[in-house]
């Protein structure tokens, strides 16, 4: 079938008209894009100085790790004992993934108080607490092995911190997702997770001075 002038005049325009909208969609949907990521960078700098800032404010060097009431109270001791029946494995993992040994003890000591049959009301098991899919993403076959929680959970962490640049950011993704990172969403329970983590890191640096 062949088309005369006027019917191909039509022809282009509508297809240009298709082709003007779906450019401009697609202009108008990568500006939101920047957009959005400018706003969630500015907001996650803010939660991590806040984070940062937090984690100084209560240091109670009297036998307790924490001073303000919202955070769980410890006896030095009992934190140093506990962490110690692990001190290899950690010491291990550390050097491997090079992470500082300080760190993964203060997330075991928040995440399962040195306890590596503890199970959370998520599904989350052992000494770092790792939920079933990302044992499984990790290679893990038990989590409540010592040995293959605390290596897996290290190697998890080094990942987080490679991803998002800094402690801080990684934290808050251990706890609530890489997700929640990205998207710029800060639970109340991460609210108070990283500083007590952060807090517990600095209290085992000072121990071993």
């Amino acid at each position: 079938m062949k088309l005369n002038k006027h019917s191909l005049n039509i022809l282009f325009t509508v297809l240009f008209i298709i082709f003007a909208s779906l450019s401009f969609a697609y202009a108008n949907s990568g500006y939101r894009s920047v957009e959005e990521k400018m706003y969630n960078r500015s907001f996650v700098t803010d939660k991590k100085n806040e984070l940062i800032l937090r984690s100084t404010c209560y240091i109670n060097p009297q036998n307790k790790v924490f001073e303000d009431k919202s955070f769980v109270t410890e006896p030095a001791s009992n934190v140093t004992n506990r962490s110690g029946l692990f001190s290899e494995l950690i010491e291990s993992s550390g050097r491997k993934h090079k992470v500082e040994t300080d760190l993964i003890k203060a997330i075991i000591q928040v995440e399962s108080g040195g306890d590596p049959l503890a199970v959370s009301s998520a599904g989350a098991a052992g000494l770092m607490q790792l939920m079933p899919v990302t044992a499984k993403e990790l290679g893990v076959t038990d989590r409540f092995d010592p040995e293959q929680n605390i290596e897996s959970g290290t190697r998890y962490l080094r990942g987080l911190i490679d991803r998002f640049g800094s402690t801080e950011l990684a934290l808050w993704a251990y706890n609530a997702g890489p997700t929640a990172v990205e998207e710029g969403r800060m639970p109340l329970e991460t609210q108070e997770y990283v500083p007590r983590v952060l807090l517990m890191q600095n209290y085992f640096s000072r121990e071993a001075r």
